[in-house]
């Protein structure tokens, strides 16, 4: 076994892919994925009222109202045709107000304005917001300078004032954002991360024609899959960590390259300290995660008669690990029930949050680890039987 070993391991680290893959790429990756996202956040949705132009159409009809929406900053332009101009995104929003609306306002009469955007243009969409909330504000004081005529007070109008307020303390939401971020991608880097060289070490090693060879030797079919696998699982074991690094320096690039403002939550993260206990048991979390998705991997690619074909059929495990992800991404610890903590992938992704915010339940770290045994001798059993059975490992 540690023969093998030894030579998938040398074999693994000459290959520059493969240390690329598994060293370089999952610390480079999570910074630039955060960084693209957050760039790519702000231009779709942030508004600036001085660069963003509206259409008004019958802003002679109230210029009260009108002088207040360019008090806001918005460059107001004429328009031919402003529907087209609005969906081909020339403009961002319409507003159209009626010839009758100075005249119903003296009335006190309702009358209606009507605000058009395209809610497929997500700035259109926040821009409609932004417009939506003035010209309420407006009739609002409108309301209140009628009441006050009356001798009526204004807060009669409101009955109730919903106040919210954010109880939670700004490491608890930096824990929040910790908790949905981390799991994605350590336990994605750590199951997926021995991929590659599950394939070399089985599929690969037969479109070189050195497996034959190999199996010639006085060494047993178990020992050539245990070092074969070992040697997966230490790749996988890497990827895991590696992105556990990349998420940490992250969290210290982000608030140096948007700025502490705009990164006030992230900056809190980036303060955040763990006790020494719960790095160890994510070390353990990602062992566990690795190990079993590297016997499925081998006992998989063992099947394939080249390398090509092995990606083919490990395609579909990329997509299956994606769905436990997204199931729990927005879960906290209080909504985690005992079966999560059972259930393959799903009780890594939950062990992980309850670990971020510093809980560490004996009962369920018990039943993940109990779960987990359970389903490593399974894969390990499962790699074994595929790497000893000649007609699976030979299929003509």
């Amino acid at each position: 076994v540690w023969i093998v070993l030894k030579k998938e391991l040398k074999d693994a680290f000459r290959d520059r892919r493969a240390l690329f893959m598994n060293f370089i790429l999952p610390i480079l990756t999570t910074p630039l994925i955060f960084l693209v996202i957050i760039y790519a956040s702000k231009s779709a949705f942030e508004v600036k009222p001085e660069k963003t132009k509206i259409c008004i159409i019958g802003e002679q009809y109230a210029k009260q109202l009108v002088d207040i929406i360019k008090s806001s900053q918005f460059d107001i332009v004429q328009s031919s045709n402003p529907k087209k101009d609005l969906q081909d995104g020339k403009i961002k929003a319409v507003i159209e107000i009626p010839q009758n609306f100075s005249d119903h306002l003296l009335k006190e009469k309702q009358v209606n304005i009507k605000i058009l955007v395209d809610e497929s243009d997500s700035k259109s969409s926040n821009v409609g917001s932004i417009l939506n909330e003035i010209i309420s504000n407006f009739a609002k004081n409108i309301t209140k300078q009628r009441l006050l005529a009356k001798n009526i007070n204004p807060e009669i109008n409101e009955p109730i004032v919903v106040i919210k307020e954010n109880v939670a303390p700004p490491r608890k939401m930096a824990l929040f954002l910790l908790a949905i971020l981390v799991p994605m991608f350590v336990v994605l880097n750590a199951s997926l991360g021995g991929m590659n060289a599950a394939i070399d070490v089985t599929a690969g090693e037969k479109e070189r024609g050195t497996l034959e060879p190999l199996l010639t030797t006085a060494a047993s079919r178990i020992s050539l899959v245990t070092g074969k696998y070992i040697s997966v699982s230490i790749m996988a074991i890497i990827s895991g960590v590696t992105s556990l690094i990349g998420l940490g320096l992250t969290f210290w690039l982000l608030p140096l390259v948007l700025g502490k403002d705009a990164t006030k939550e992230l900056g809190d993260i980036a303060a955040l300290a763990l006790p020494a206990s719960v790095y160890i048991a994510m070390f353990i979390v990602v062992v566990l995660t690795a190990i079993i998705f590297s016997a499925v991997e081998v006992a998989i690619a063992s099947y394939a008669r080249s390398f090509k074909e092995a990606q083919t059929y490990l395609t579909p495990i990329t997509f299956l690990v994606l769905i436990p992800v997204y199931f729990t991404m927005y879960k906290t610890p209080n909504d985690l029930a005992d079966s999560y903590f059972i259930i393959p992938l799903i009780n890594s992704l939950a062990i992980f949050k309850e670990l971020i915010y510093g809980i560490i339940n004996i009962q369920h770290l018990l039943l993940f680890i109990v779960s987990s045994t359970v389903y490593l001798v399974a894969s390990i059993i499962f790699a074994s039987k595929m790497f000893e059975n000649e007609k699976v490992l030979f299929r003509s």
